[in-house]
């Protein structure tokens, strides 16, 4: 039930399920009436269907990124740019050293 759910749901980047993108169209609970094709028919449309998918979710997928970009750079500052002979602070929480305590690493 929860796979179900989860390819039945709209997805953010695509605004489309994912089944729906996968097989082109909406599961079937079990109560809905078949309809009969031809096996050519069926093959052509599917690889139809299978294009048309990728190209949407291509250009669903890039308008993400485009979108999350343009928030993202909202709120950046460019970084400062340091030279070699600069003096910086450096976080050393993360530095593993051979000392017993962080006051005797000077």
């Amino acid at each position: 039930m929860a796979e179900f759910q989860h390819n039945n749901h709209v997805h953010f980047a695509t605004q489309q399920p994912l089944f729906l993108i996968d097989t082109g169209h909406i599961p079937r609970m079990g109560f809905e009436p078949r309809q009969n094709h031809s096996n050519l028919e069926m093959v052509n449309e599917f690889m139809e269907r299978m294009r048309m998918a990728i190209e949407e979710v291509k250009f669903a997928i890039r308008k993400a990124q485009d979108d999350m970009k343009r928030y993202y750079d909202r709120q950046r500052t460019p970084a400062p740019a340091f030279k070699p002979s600069n003096k910086v602070f450096l976080d050393a929480s993360d530095i593993c050293t051979t000392h017993p305590s962080q006051k005797l690493l000077h």
